[in-house]
């Protein structure tokens, strides 16, 4: 008995069919895209096999999107694959104008670096360096020995090594002196950073088994106490750097922590995120723990980032004492997450600013961080005095607004700012496509959005940027000129 199927069903999915391959058999050979003028001119300066590849890519995605409108030739293949190649060339990496007033900001690479430490890393990267060689008796040398130095007058460490990140530092850790033991932990500092990264899958992954103690808003040092046993490897803390626990808390300090891991003889590792060098009041902002305050209250081991409120390049430090330091050397895995000599020449840069007088004013998140909103608001309605009369099509105002430190520091913190707010006339673009116009201007230009406005705080817009800024709101307003109102 023959199949069942419904009136006409299997007619038409042939016919589907039939036409899909129709379309797919009209696809350009890639030797006749190849002679395409577009083509043999961009041959003249890159691969020819890198050209080919880029086509066949491009015809994958032809084949693989049946219902594309495009018109299929030669010459819109070869369009499309320059493209492609351009926007690789072109595109990557590259500077941008913040105008979120988020001076940390993730996103976009967290802390700028200043200038003097971009020009010791030419310096020692452009050529051969020291990195393992000692130039005093001419034999191997440690990497990490020039900054462990600098760290040890600045924080009281005995040692210090440098790796990846800090979320690198605290795995690294619990490998080395954890691993098949337990990692005891308050319930209120089990935290998550950027991108569903959370701390009891980093111990998992480093071998450790987490011992959860407390509740979340209430740890005690009993708690701590009646958790140890034969199977402990360590006491970690965790600083809640990226959200904050109000109302009825009770948490145990460093001091406290560190007497009862000495006497039951276990490492206590606080990892303490930022990396806070200084007294943050001098810049009007709110408290945070210190690395050399840490150390003093007795920590066994502190993590802390290289490109949060430390000011430097993205790097997870460890200072501490010599016996535990020198077992995390020891670890496997501390070569696969050791620091390069990029990281390595970027942090003595930065750190070495610390030891001087005022030094760390000189680096660009507290520069940002100090600036007054008076002074920033005089910026805003400077500039729109400059350039209004250029940007017909722009409505230009200005805000009072709130900049942050971000980058998973200071939650909380607020520093009044002004923003310069952007609609445009008539209706002609959202704000979203006016956002999505800068972001596609050289440089880009990032910003935030709200109803109806695109909104450019002017903290993370630096003096010298403003011109850049003009020159993109100019380009932008010419195309918007060309757009019918609503």
């Amino acid at each position: 008995m023959g199949e069942i199927t419904r009136p006409g069903g299997r007619e038409i999915a042939q016919n589907d069919n039939q036409g899909g391959k129709k379309e797919l058999q009209k696809l350009p050979q890639v030797d006749k895209i190849l002679r395409e003028p577009e083509l043999e001119s961009l041959a003249l300066c890159v691969r020819r096999d890198i050209i080919a590849r880029a086509v066949r890519i491009e015809l994958q995605k032809l084949r693989a999107d049946r219902q594309s409108k495009v018109e299929i030739t030669p010459a819109t293949v070869a369009a499309a694959s320059k493209t492609q190649i351009m926007a690789l060339l072109d595109g990557g990496l590259r500077r941008v104008l913040n105008g979120t007033g988020v001076i940390l900001s993730t996103n976009l690479g967290r802390a700028p670096l200043p200038a003097f430490a971009v020009e010791k890393l030419s310096k020692a990267i452009a050529s051969y360096s020291n990195l393992e060689f000692d130039l005093e008796d001419g034999e191997r040398g440690e990497r990490t020995e020039q900054l462990s130095a600098m760290l040890g007058l600045l924080t009281g460490s005995q040692s210090a090594i440098v790796v990846n990140n800090c979320a690198a530092a605290v795995m690294l850790a619990v490998q080395a002196l954890a691993a098949g033991k337990e990692v005891i932990v308050s319930r209120g500092e089990l935290i998550e950073i950027g991108g569903s990264f959370r701390l009891p899958d980093v111990i998992a992954a480093a071998g450790g088994i987490l011992k959860e103690v407390g509740t979340t808003n209430r740890t005690r040092l009993s708690d701590y106490a009646k958790a140890i046993s034969a199977k402990t490897g360590m006491i970690l803390k965790c600083h809640r750097s990226n959200f904050q626990i109000v109302g009825f808390t009770e948490e145990c300090d460093v001091a406290e922590l560190s007497t009862l891991a000495r006497e039951k003889n276990i490492a206590l590792a606080y990892d303490l995120g930022g990396g806070c060098f200084v007294d943050l009041s001098q810049y009007d902002l709110l408290p945070e723990p210190t690395v050399e305050a840490t150390l003093a209250a007795g920590a066994s081991l502190v993590m802390y980032s290289g490109d949060k409120l430390l000011g430097g390049p993205q790097a997870g430090i460890i200072s501490g004492s010599s016996e535990y330091v020198a077992r995390l050397r020891k670890c496997p895995i501390y070569r696969t997450l050791r620091a390069d000599k990029v990281v390595l020449a970027l942090l003595e840069a930065v750190v070495s600013q610390y030891l001087i007088v005022d030094g760390a004013a000189r680096l660009p998140v507290f520069q940002l961080a100090a600036i007054k909103q008076t002074e920033i608001a005089d910026r805003v309605h400077s500039f729109i005095d400059r350039e209004k009369a250029n940007l017909p099509a722009l409505q230009l105002t200005a805000k009072e607004t709130v900049s942050t430190m971000g980058g998973g520091s200071l939650p909380g913190e607020k520093l009044p700012s002004y923003a310069l707010v952007l609609t445009v006339e008539g209706g002609r673009l959202s704000e979203a496509k006016l956002a999505k116009r800068l972001r596609h201007c050289d440089p880009p230009v990032i910003s935030t959005t709200t109803a109806g406005a695109v909104v450019l705080d002017f903290r993370t817009i630096k003096e010298d940027e403003e011109g850049e800024l003009a020159a993109a709101l100019r380009s932008i307003q010419e195309d918007i000129m060309r757009l019918p109102t609503r």
